[in-house]
């Protein structure tokens, strides 16, 4: 085993342990609070925007590859 791997199992070994301590879930927590459906929103904002942006790239890569080939 790797040095690499090894460290990386400590830490998702740690960071489980840290979430699995958690009493409060956080869906239940922002249900509560009524927040839960603006945080679903912002979410779906954020990656509408990420795919747009990533097929604009696209596009722009494939015109770019047209001109160096003609």
């Amino acid at each position: 085993m790797s040095k690499k791997s090894a460290i990386l199992i400590l830490l998702f070994a740690s960071v489980s342990k840290m979430l699995s301590a958690q009493t409060v879930n956080t869906a239940d927590k922002l249900m509560e609070n009524s927040k839960l459906n603006a945080v679903i929103v912002v979410a779906a904002i954020i990656l509408t925007g990420i795919f747009v942006f990533l097929f604009y790239i696209e596009r722009k890569i494939k015109k770019l590859e047209q001109e160096v080939k003609n």
